[in-house]
């Protein structure tokens, strides 16, 4: 539990989906990308019934082959991690009755393999020319700004001050982290900058902590996360187990 915070599911020893408020699942992926309409992912859900799994009943619609659904929940896996990385962990919770998700990894990953990997991508992040925190900055386009890809059109026409890495990439169904890299990339070009605080709205989501605190002045709140403190793996401040009665 924490701010994004998330939800693991583990199934035989392996990861087989990562859940937060972070980062989009599965379902945004597929939706906001625009590889499933909003009209078959509900027609699925309800056909799932008889097919036995969601997957079996997208599949079956013809517009995505199993191997493409299955490299979506890995990344939505390896995103959801990062997200609750990104944030901060106050609590972990074990619970023994779960609600399954609805398209989980088939093979899943091993923790530590996941692990490693989500390191690797806050190393990323924290090597980035500019500092950003996918949940605390909001960026807005530079004047004259002329972006070459589609993806970077994107960005720039979502980027009016009021959206954070992690917003976008609820919009576009883009992972957070590919996000997060390539805003600081824009922001490193001169095609995007720092909102400040009259565009910006004034609150934050969920009062996430920086990855890199950006302050004026070098010091810090100390209830923020630093690079170069943060222990990894995080802290979980405290552990419980539940398990039904």
């Amino acid at each position: 539990m924490g701010n994004a915070g998330g939800v693991f599911h583990l199934r035989d020893g392996a990861v087989v989906a990562v859940d937060s408020a972070g980062s989009p699942g599965v379902e945004v992926l597929l939706l906001s990308s625009g590889r499933v309409s909003v009209e078959d992912w509900n027609a699925a859900l309800v056909e799932s019934v008889e097919a036995g799994s969601l997957q079996a009943a997208l599949v079956a619609r013809g517009h995505l082959g199993p191997d493409e659904i299955q490299a979506v929940a890995m990344t939505a896996i390896q995103d959801g991690a990062f997200a609750v990385a990104a944030g901060d962990v106050e609590r972990c919770v074990v619970e023994d009755n779960a609600d399954e998700p609805l398209l989980p990894s088939a093979d899943g990953v091993a923790p530590e393999v996941l692990l490693s990997d989500t390191a690797g991508r806050l190393d990323v992040v924290a090597s980035l020319p500019v500092p950003l925190s996918p949940y605390l900055d909001r960026v807005v386009a530079a004047p004259g700004a002329e972006p070459s890809t589609a993806e970077r059109r994107e960005i720039i026409a979502l980027a009016t001050g009021r959206r954070s890495a992690r917003d976008m990439a609820f919009a576009t169904g883009r992972s957070l982290h590919s996000v997060t890299v390539e805003i600081s990339r824009m922001l490193g070009e001169e095609l995007l900058e720092i909102a400040p605080p009259a565009t910006a709205f004034s609150f934050s989501h969920w009062g996430l902590p920086s990855l890199r605190p950006r302050t004026e002045t070098g010091q810090t709140s100390g209830k923020e996360l630093h690079w170069t403190t943060t222990p990894w793996p995080p802290n979980c401040g405290s552990f419980e187990k539940t398990s039904p009665e």
